[in-house]
């Protein structure tokens, strides 16, 4: 089906694109290096009209990418005027690219409630980025419940491609502080191919109503074992759930979404594993 994917040029969104082209998705890109921008309404509209889907991508994908104010209006205007394009084309689904700086526990922010980090976590963020990230998921959940259109919010960890396996090795050898200077982020990455393949995923997955499902490796980027790393660098995070056994999987984002094919999909930042975990 004719597929509108808003941020195409992008270093996920090339590759989310392929993936659908691929599967033989006639995909409907909309890209500011194009020259559409999300906060023209009518542009929007019109790159919408005849899609059965929108994946939007589109945003300013960190608060070094512009003031707050710019920030809030693409981010959440833009995310808005997509989802008014979904329901005025007939969309039957909504996939909104959010992050896992929505909860602010990443760069520094603060260090989680609990580990293991799931899907219910709370909501702390409050930097520009990760707050608009929050807003749009919010305007995605009354959007659903307006128009029963289904939405996914998915929100990625650090994303990599292949080359980036490298360069961290590389950096770590040179200097292994690296690792969690200038701050920890927990070794949660996902593989920008998983990405694509969640994408492919939510958009077939039955469901309905809205969701929200964080995405990462099973894996952990790490030189030791998560129970070391959080013992050492976050001794005073508690940890509990099921999930917190040494070696249990994290099963929520599968059960919704499948598993991935270069490393499954998780729905909780997996920093409980037992034994040493290195770099894939």
């Amino acid at each position: 089906m004719p597929i509108l994917v808003t941020g195409h040029r992008g270093s996920a969104g090339v590759p989310v694109a392929g993936h659908l082209e691929r599967l033989g998705h006639e995909v409907i890109g909309f890209d500011r290096a194009d020259g559409p921008d999300l906060l023209d309404l009518a542009a929007v509209r019109r790159a919408a009209a005849g899609c059965g889907a929108i994946v939007h991508l589109g945003a300013l994908a960190h608060d070094t990418a512009g003031s707050p104010e710019q920030i809030m209006a693409v981010n959440v205007l833009g995310t808005w005027h997509v989802l008014l394009a979904a329901e005025a084309a007939g969309a039957t689904r909504v996939i909104h690219f959010s992050s896992a700086q929505a909860l602010g526990i990443a760069e520094g922010e603060r260090l989680p409630d609990y580990f293991p980090v799931d899907d219910a976590h709370p909501r702390r963020a409050m930097r520009a980025y990760g707050l608009s990230k929050c807003l749009a998921e919010d305007l995605c959940a009354g959007f659903t419940a307006r128009t029963g259109i289904a939405s996914v919010s998915l929100r990625p960890v650090a994303v990599w491609d292949p080359g980036r396996y490298q360069r961290i090795e590389e950096q770590r050898r040179a200097e292994p502080r690296s690792e969690w200077e200038p701050f920890w982020e927990y070794g949660a990455f996902v593989d920008v191919r998983d990405v694509a393949a969640g994408v492919q995923l939510a958009l077939t997955v039955p469901l309905a109503g809205q969701h929200r499902a964080l995405l990462c490796a099973a894996d952990i980027s790490a030189t030791a074992s998560s129970l070391d790393l959080v013992a050492r660098l976050a001794p005073g995070v508690p940890r509990r759930g099921p999930g917190a056994l040494p070696g249990r999987p994290l099963e929520r984002a599968g059960r919704l979404l499948g598993r991935g094919h270069h490393a499954r999909l998780a729905s909780a930042l997996l920093l409980v594993r037992a034994g040493q975990i290195r770099l894939r």
